[in-house]
């Protein structure tokens, strides 16, 4: 009977974000909403604002000690869009994405960045990187830029059976679901249906088929004609609920974070 008032009051609380779709209400919801799941989407609803509208040094700061995760992770990808194209030498970026010291949350914000520089590597290069680099964001960084520079060499049964493969590093194997997750997309001869992208996100053997079942499936989600409150009491349902995987609930969480965007 607790859980079920409780949940009954996380509703009505939930329902309180579509009241109106501002910057300063995204920021109270992803600071004060007790569902996790809507604060991270109000988070990254914030990405564009935050963007457009802090400094360097106020993304840094938020990156690193904001109030919630829903905050960090939205300063983090805002940070990243602020560096690609700045004036960050390559040795800086990879001093900063290679060094375990560094905080993560910047380590993941210069990953992008560093994608302008490493896209000129040599393969060998690159592999050297995403295999033997000291930090997941390095091995990562590495492994997407591999992955760019050849990606008409992999089939999905190449790039499926990268990402089961537990030798494989796991910014490799993480890079490779990304490279995936287009694929289930295109062409649309081969493309997969929604219904079997969400069972693919929810039951994958593994987490990176997991993660590229929840890429593809988050882009359908936010093409589709659900509409901002449909998706808002989808991920309302996923508080306190064992029975979907974070892919699953990411997806979700992506597209109505999609919708209040659009309405900022």
């Amino acid at each position: 009977m607790k859980r079920t008032i409780g949940c009954l009051v996380v509703l009505l609380l939930g329902a309180c974000g579509l009241a109106a779709t501002s910057a300063t209400r995204l920021e109270e919801i992803a600071t004060k909403d007790v569902i996790p799941e809507v604060r991270l989407a109000a988070g990254l609803a914030l990405v564009d604002y935050y963007a457009a509208n802090k400094t360097e040094a106020e993304l840094r700061e938020l990156a690193t000690g904001g109030a919630t995760e829903a905050i960090r992770r939205a300063a983090t990808l805002a940070l990243s869009r602020l560096w690609i194209g700045k004036d960050n030498t390559y040795r800086d970026l990879i001093e900063l994405v290679n060094d375990p010291d560094q905080p993560a949350a910047l380590r993941a914000a210069a990953v992008d960045a560093l994608l302008e520089f490493l896209i000129g590597k040599e393969d060998s290069t690159l592999e050297t990187l995403y295999t033997l680099g000291r930090t997941f964001e390095a091995r990562y960084a590495g492994a997407k830029a591999y992955f760019f520079k050849n990606r008409g060499k992999f089939k999905p049964a190449d790039l499926e059976a990268i990402c089961l493969d537990d030798a494989n590093s796991d910014g490799y194997r993480k890079a490779a679901a990304e490279l995936l997750a287009g694929n289930y997309l295109f062409p649309p001869t081969t493309a997969r249906s929604q219904e079997e992208l969400e069972d693919q996100a929810q039951n994958g053997e593994n987490e990176y088929l997991r993660y590229a079942a929840s890429q593809a499936l988050s882009t359908l989600l936010i093409r589709s004609d659900l509409s901002e409150a449909e998706l808002l009491r989808k991920v309302t349902s996923f508080y306190l609920n064992e029975a979907f995987t974070e892919e699953y609930k990411e997806a979700y969480i992506r597209a109505l974070a999609a919708r209040w965007t659009a309405g900022l």
